[in-house]
């Protein structure tokens, strides 16, 4: 159930993915997403998905662990996928009883179930191969200029390294007290909807409990360090772009414009 939701995690590795700046695979993922977009059907999807594949195999991470990021939107993406084939109209490819499938809806059906696996994977690329540290680093430094503005970019990113973070163990904690539960009895999979959404309240409770603990803690000890957010702070590790980051950024965008031109 919380075991196959993997969200926020990392998998070191030795690789050219994982050896790239993180500003540089923050930029690429973006430029990704945003073709993923642009990009017609079927010739210009068909080269994205080529290229995603290269990358998947270039960070020399388990597919498995990318096919994790599937699972939980498989279902909603089906049923997305099934609302178009029905109610696109068209041309009718096939018809029963009063169900019409046009050449559109399939189009549409197929289109948009790519377009969903392809910014899943890209999400789920990004987040494999760089570790939360690298990640906040990286978006403290993108929106740095935005300091002038009064923006608190420092604090931003401090909440996002928190919550990638706790999310895996937010999803460890749930996965225990559900065991936990089983063992005393429970069954979530009898009764009707509305009694399993109620049993639910015995594992939902405790894991809002344990996250307003943990809140309170990590402040306490932030404060007790004298943390006073990003004024006068340092980097351990200073980012900087190198030769293969710019290879790779630069080889990125000539071919995604060849695809979008």
């Amino acid at each position: 159930m919380f075991s196959n939701l993997s969200l926020g995690q990392y998998i070191p590795a030795v690789s050219l993915i994982h050896a790239l700046d993180p500003r540089g695979k923050i930029i690429a993922t973006f430029m990704l997403m945003l073709a993923v977009f642009q990009a017609g059907f079927s010739q210009q999807l068909a080269v994205l998905c080529v290229l995603i594949i290269i990358l998947i195999l270039l960070s020399r991470v388990n597919i498995k662990m990318y096919f994790k990021a599937l699972k939980p939107f498989a279902l909603i993406i089906v049923i997305t996928m099934i609302i178009l084939l029905w109610l696109t109209p068209g041309n009718i490819r096939f018809e029963f009883v009063n169900i019409r499938i046009t050449v559109e809806g399939l189009v549409a059906a197929a289109s948009l179930g790519i377009r969903f696996t392809i910014l899943l994977l890209l999400a789920r690329f990004l987040t494999l191969t760089t570790s939360p540290m690298a990640m906040t680093d990286a978006v403290e430094r993108l929106l740095k200029p935005l300091r002038f503005l009064g923006f608190p970019v420092h604090e931003l990113a401090m909440i996002m390294n928190i919550s990638l973070r706790f999310i895996p163990l937010f999803f460890e904690e749930a996965d225990r007290i559900r065991k936990a539960q089983l063992c005393r009895g429970a069954n979530y999979q009898e009764g009707s909807l509305k009694q399993r959404i109620k049993k639910l309240r015995s594992i939902v409770l405790p894991i809002f409990k344990i996250s307003l603990q943990r809140a309170d803690e990590l402040a306490t000890a932030m404060e007790l360090r004298g943390y006073q957010g990003g004024k006068g702070r340092t980097q351990l590790n200073v980012l900087r772009f190198h030769w293969r980051d710019f290879i790779f950024l630069g080889v990125l965008g000539i071919i995604l414009l060849f695809i979008m031109f």
